[in-house]
């Protein structure tokens, strides 16, 4: 018999909602000041218009609340009926105007937050949730981290006011490590070590933290984070090579 995952101890259902909910707010305070022409333009996400990522983050909220539903009932609803499917609704939304847009963006929020308080009262953080019929599964609990990621780093990806700067120091740490460790075991990753300035530390990537024969990317947390996530090209970050002095940067594979 599989054993219940183990909630971390660092899991804060409440306080995960709070984020979410004042990332949201921000999320639709650009969108409510952005126009249909802003919509049309491109956005970060290669062959995405700003349209497709919001039409993304209101079909991501109805898939996520899904996924917190079986939470809360113990009835398995998958996040997606299928990766066609996701992508399709994503499309048909993508062209819509501005208001359209708002108005699904707050109403699916708005259904995610009325999932959400619903497994926070049955507590079944530890169910397992898919995002696809039969796909492997992962923990409920890790669901509030995928919501908070999706809107601050696609907030991002429309590329307007918001920037990575505007990521809070707990997100970036969270991300950091997560991205890390997720970068660990892809084969297409290159061993590195990053220097995050504002902590003195360096973090090791498929490589030991003090191994000189590795490449250091050196610069602030969050501009490297924003650079491991695809988000941004690497200004403000320095490559020290082995044999001494500064080199370019390491080309990294898609976040995807």
């Amino acid at each position: 018999m599989t054993e219940s995952p183990t909630i971390p101890a660092s899991f804060d259902a409440a306080a995960d909602l709070e984020q979410i909910t004042e990332a949201t707010a921000h999320l639709l305070d650009t969108v409510a000041a952005m126009t249909d022409e802003d919509l049309r333009g491109p956005s970060l996400c290669d062959g995405w218009t700003r349209g497709h990522v919001l039409a993304h983050i209101a079909r991501n909220a109805d898939g996520l609340s899904n996924m917190l539903n079986t939470a809360a009932t113990g009835e398995v609803t998958p996040m997606y009926a299928s990766d066609a499917k996701r992508n399709a609704d994503i499309e048909a939304g993508s062209s819509r105007p501005v208001a359209e847009q708002l108005s699904d963006l707050r109403e699916s929020a708005g259904r995610f937050a009325a999932a959400f308080t619903a497994a926070q009262a049955a507590g079944n953080w530890n169910a397992p949730v898919q995002r696809t019929p039969g796909a492997p599964g992962y923990p409920a609990y890790q669901v509030p981290a995928k919501r908070l990621g999706e809107v601050l780093i696609h907030h991002v990806d429309l590329d307007l006011d918001f920037t990575p700067a505007h990521w809070s120091d707990a997100f970036t740490d969270q991300w950091f490590a997560d991205t890390l460790a997720r970068f660990q075991t892809r084969e297409d990753f290159p061993a590195l070590r990053l220097d995050a300035e504002e902590e003195d530390q360096v973090y090791g990537v498929k490589a030991d933290p003090q191994d000189k024969g590795v490449v250091v990317v050196r610069g602030p947390k969050r501009a490297l984070l924003a650079w491991l996530l695809g988000r941004a090209s690497g200004d403000g970050l320095v490559a020290v090579i082995p044999a001494g002095g500064r080199g370019p940067l390491p080309k990294l594979p898609a976040w995807a």
